[in-house]
């Protein structure tokens, strides 16, 4: 596959910020801070064209609001490019993720996986909540790509189902378990996001987090067994018979190597004393060479790379471009005082935490109803809630905006998850969301709840 000149200059130019954030993670000179900066100047141009009109516009609002502030500072324009250098770790992260799809596609585990939809499934209450496992384990590894893959296995496993039935149920079995899997996911940017916002490490989030996930998800499957288990199933005639223990063994390496992949990032992360997710890029790609070696995968897996790395890379316009301005907007706008007036009501509301906690789930899935990007809604609430940071547990702060911003993956009608499901079922965004609205609200009261009882 060849490439213009304009689209693998734009991976190189993307690929040298990467390098210079990661140069910048062992070598503290201020120099290379300017590099990136003046690196993230020269990005915001050249990802402007071509890239969404909703992402050039929200970049556009939030770089002319940053401009004006700036210019009322009184700081010397040559410090200008170090404001813009505060979200080069979650575009590093974005950045190396491909690396885990690539890997999972190469070894194939989402087509081995696609077999255990049939597995002595009698009623679609027991598809139900096996296509919404497989959901759960590929989000981890592939992520959107996981919504495309389960949704032809379901389709392609209910051939006799009715659409108008079959639509609701692979939206619902699907986009719940991607919102579930995503709450303590190693990889998953808006807890990257989160840990940044309120310095909570990763560690103290991730048992609340796996509590939260799986006792929702056991929930769920509830609810979908109940709703589902009158409607007999059949399997196609071309389906593949897979037995229950190597079900079990493939669900358990899968898992153990996601595992494996947390506790040797934890092991990067005090060998080279960096924050986790600063541990989390380092350790993707080497990681990921290592686990193809296992599977005698090593030359496909490099191979495949080279294919996919121009149009993974180009892939990251629109959140370079979002990013990038949302990060200097933030910095001059925390420096206003402005932001007191907003965040005086959110002090007040701290003496009675609970609803404070509702207020922002119910905000914040507002805001995914009307086409706010939830990445621009947790930054702009991370940057409000930073005073309630000495007046409530971070923890708790954590969960709550941690949730209330997935709960958008499951209902928010321009959400990418919603608007990947709607192009494959057909179905109308508003359609998904009306079927997937009661999840959000009750996962985001959950989340409150939880938060409260951890204060």
């Amino acid at each position: 596959m060849k490439f213009t000149h304009g689209k693998i200059l734009k991976a190189c130019l993307y690929t040298s910020f990467i390098l210079f954030y990661l140069i910048s993670l062992f070598i503290d000179n201020i120099y290379i801070s300017y590099l990136l900066g003046c690196t993230a100047l020269v990005i915001l141009p050249v990802s402007f064209k071509g890239a969404s009109r909703t992402f050039q516009i929200i970049s556009a609002i939030f770089v002319c609001a940053g401009f004006v502030i700036f210019s009322f500072s009184g700081e010397s324009w040559l410090s200008l490019p170090l404001h813009f250098t505060s979200t080069a770790l979650l575009l590093s992260l974005l950045y190396f993720l491909p690396f885990i799809n690539n890997l999972m596609i190469v070894g194939k585990y989402d087509e081995e996986l696609q077999n255990l939809l049939q597995l002595r499934t009698k009623h679609l209450g027991q598809l139900y909540y096996r296509s919404s496992l497989i959901a759960y384990i590929l989000c981890l590894f592939v992520f959107f790509s996981a919504i495309t893959i389960v949704q032809a296995v379901v389709k392609n496993s209910a051939q006799k189902i009715n659409t108008s039935r079959l639509d609701p149920f692979s939206s619902q079995s699907i986009l719940r378990s991607f919102a579930l899997a995503n709450v303590w996911s190693p990889i998953e940017i808006f807890i990257a996001l989160t840990v940044t916002i309120t310095g909570v490490a990763y560690f103290e989030l991730l048992p609340w987090a796996l509590f939260f996930s799986i006792s929702l998800l056991l929930i769920d499957w509830c609810i979908g067994w109940f709703t589902y288990r009158k409607e007999a199933y059949e399997a196609p005639e071309s389906s593949t018979e897979i037995s229950g223990s190597q079900l079990l063994g493939k669900v358990s390496y899968l898992l153990g190597m996601l595992f494996l992949f947390i506790f040797l990032a934890f092991g990067v992360q005090k060998l080279l004393n960096v924050t986790y997710f600063n541990a989390v890029i380092l350790f993707i790609l080497p990681f990921t060479l290592l686990w193809a070696l296992t599977i005698n995968q090593v030359k496909a897996f490099i191979r495949y790379n080279k294919k996919t790395w121009v149009p993974q890379v180009n892939g990251l316009q629109n959140l370079m471009l979002l990013f990038i301005s949302l990060g200097f907007f933030s910095e001059m706008f925390e420096q206003t005082k402005m932001i007191e007036v907003i965040q005086t009501p959110l002090l007040q509301l701290s003496t009675t935490p609970l609803v404070l906690f509702l207020a922002i789930q119910l905000v914040s899935l507002m805001f995914s109803l009307i086409g706010i990007h939830p990445l621009v809604t947790i930054s702009l609430m991370g940057t409000l809630i930073q005073p309630l940071l000495t007046e409530l547990n971070p923890l708790s702060l954590a969960i709550v905006l941690l949730t209330s911003t997935l709960a958008s993956d499951a209902a928010g009608t321009f959400n990418t998850t919603v608007t990947i499901m709607s192009q494959l079922t057909g179905r109308n965004p508003y359609r998904i969301t009306k079927w997937n609205i009661g999840f959000a609200l009750w996962f985001g009261s959950a989340g409150s709840l939880l938060g409260w009882l951890l204060l």
